[in-house]
């Protein structure tokens, strides 16, 4: 003991403290682990705040000092960052975003190219086929943006980007950068389908699922037989070869429909019956009974180890194989993974995306382009109403909002790609204005059979009207049937007269998106909120979800 009568635990150092502390608890079995220990036993805490506890009060005096410390840096910080926030150009200047904007994009594409050069040399220089790919995707952009500041689809001016640089020698790609390029197109052609297939109402679909069905198919076979009927009497074509331009015409593109009624869709247009969904769900049927139709009469055009039957199932069999690669990947994606993991938005992101381009490319691949598209809409559908009753919700659905910002990437790929598609030197003068007529007869017929297939249904005559419209624009089909004939006509070395016709349809095809894409992309933007009801977005929402429990 001390003279003056203190403990000489309480002399001790904090190290010695801590000692004596262990050895009490050892002496004492009923002590616990934690009360063994001051700096964790409420109990010792208080002991250790005795007057007497020196070492306790330097530590709380140290604390209280740190922070002291933290507050003054904190304060500190704070007003060096508003003084930073002040002083910044956005700040001080608003109308400064916009450039800045522009810098940061240059500066990302300079910083690109500069690893881009440092891994392919030569490739990437300005007169390499990639700086050729990443000109198109970065003006197509910015044509894109111009465009949508004076209220038209920004994919008017990705079109007409990529027309202007194929058409003035600057695109022009040969040997295995076609097959790059098409398979960025294929690429990105998932992605909106993907997207497509997501944002689909079930309760729609199931309501309008007669009115589907006709839509794909009654003013498809209309306009393709307007077409063969004014061709053969205008252009002089056989009845073969005008049926053949007809299913070349008859086709609808969803690259050109889907996104623009994907953005009235975001605005709540046309969403009280479900107009989005039943046209995006027409779309892939119509394009395979197009290209089934377009197959069966090229095979009896060029007969040479053509097999009609096979060419007549054909485009069932799609229709089989689409549906059910769908509807099998999207019940697996429900399940796969568990709807708990912790990674589960981006394993069920990459499961869907990497199943829609195995579909697109495998059917490819397999002579059955047509299953793909359709299976990707399927997949995503399913698979998204599976994952609402597993949770999610209309409004929040986390694999949707990802593939929204990634299209906002790939579409100025599409568009960009489907206009280096357009070569104007295919145009020829004679066959020019007799396209023309054939072009705008089948329009009119189509636009007719537009409304009568929709007759019968919950739309009113607005709405009709404005599923004629949308059922305008072509683009991608066109794209790639329109050099279809006139490949296999040089192939075969066939005579003159018929890679002359095999020319006519390949420029007539040509006209056919130089204005119909533009025109009804421009239409359907401006005549959706004039023809179509809206639900605000919150309604909306409560709707569809009242819906998908029904």
């Amino acid at each position: 003991m001390s003279t003056n009568g203190t403990s000489d635990e309480v002399q001790l150092s904090p190290y010695n403290s801590k000692d004596a502390y262990k050895r009490r608890s050892d002496n004492n079995p009923e002590v616990t682990a934690e009360q063994s220990s001051p700096l964790l036993s409420p109990t010792h805490e208080n002991e250790l705040s005795k007057p007497n506890d020196k070492p306790v009060i330097c530590v709380t005096s140290t604390a209280n000092e740190a922070s002291d410390l933290n507050c003054d840096t904190k304060k500190r910080s704070s007003a060096f960052k508003g003084i930073a926030e002040k002083l910044s150009p956005a700040s001080l200047c608003p109308e400064f975003n916009l450039p800045l904007k522009i810098a940061t994009m240059v500066l990302v594409f300079l910083l690109s190219w500069g690893v881009l050069y440092t891994i392919f040399q030569d490739v990437v220089l300005p007169q390499g086929k990639v700086f050729a790919l990443a000109t198109l995707f970065i003006l197509a952009y910015f044509a894109g943006w111009l465009i949508s500041l004076i209220r038209l689809p920004p994919l008017l001016g990705m079109l007409i980007t990529g027309i202007l640089l194929r058409n003035v020698g600057f695109f022009h790609m040969t040997g295995g950068y076609l097959t790059a390029v098409s398979t960025l197109r294929l690429v990105a052609m998932v992605v909106i389908l993907i997207k497509a297939g997501l944002g689909l109402d079930a309760a729609a679909l199931r309501r309008l699922s007669f009115v589907v069905v006709r839509l794909a198919f009654i003013p498809c076979l209309v306009e393709a037989a307007t077409d063969a009927v004014v061709s053969h009497f205008v252009l002089g074509f056989p009845w073969f070869w005008g049926i053949l331009l007809g299913f070349v015409l008859a086709a609808v593109s969803p690259a050109v429909v889907v996104p623009s009624l994907l953005g009235l869709q975001e605005k709540g247009y046309g969403e009280d019956k479900g107009i989005s969904t039943l046209v995006i769900a027409a779309s892939s049927i119509d394009d395979i009974a197009a290209i089934s139709g377009f197959g069966v009469v090229l095979g009896l055009i060029f007969t040479e180890g053509g097999n009609m039957v096979e060419q007549l199932v054909h485009g069932p069999i799609e229709v089989a194989i689409g549906l059910s690669f769908g509807i099998g990947w999207g019940i697996l994606l429900i399940f796969i993974p568990h709807k708990d993991d912790k990674w589960v938005v981006g394993v069920r992101t990459f499961l869907i995306g990497g199943g829609g381009l195995f579909a697109v490319l495998g059917s490819s691949l397999a002579n059955y382009a047509g299953a793909g598209p359709l299976a990707c809409i399927v997949a995503a559908f399913v698979a998204c109403y599976g994952w609402k009753s597993q949770g999610w919700s209309s409004t929040f659905n986390p694999v949707a909002d990802i593939y929204s910002v990634v299209w906002k990437v790939f579409q100025p790929v599409l568009f960009g790609l489907i206009g280096t598609e357009i070569d104007l030197s295919q145009l020829q003068a004679d066959t020019v204005l007799y396209g023309l007529c054939v072009l705008a007869v089948g329009l009119v017929f189509r636009l007719l059979a537009s409304c009568l297939a929709t007759l019968g249904g919950t739309l009113n005559f607005k709405e009709m009207l404005f599923v004629a419209v949308a059922w305008f624009p072509k683009a991608t089909v066109q794209a790639a049937l329109g050099p279809v004939a006139l490949d296999l006509a040089r192939k075969q070395e066939a005579d003159i007269a018929t890679q002359q016709l095999a020319s006519q349809v390949l420029t007539i095809a040509v006209l056919s998106i130089l204005i119909t894409a533009p025109v009804g992309a421009v239409g359907i933007y401006l005549a959706g909120p004039r023809l179509l009801g809206r639900l605000a977005p919150d309604s909306c929402d409560n709707r569809t979800e009242e819906e998908d429990k029904v």
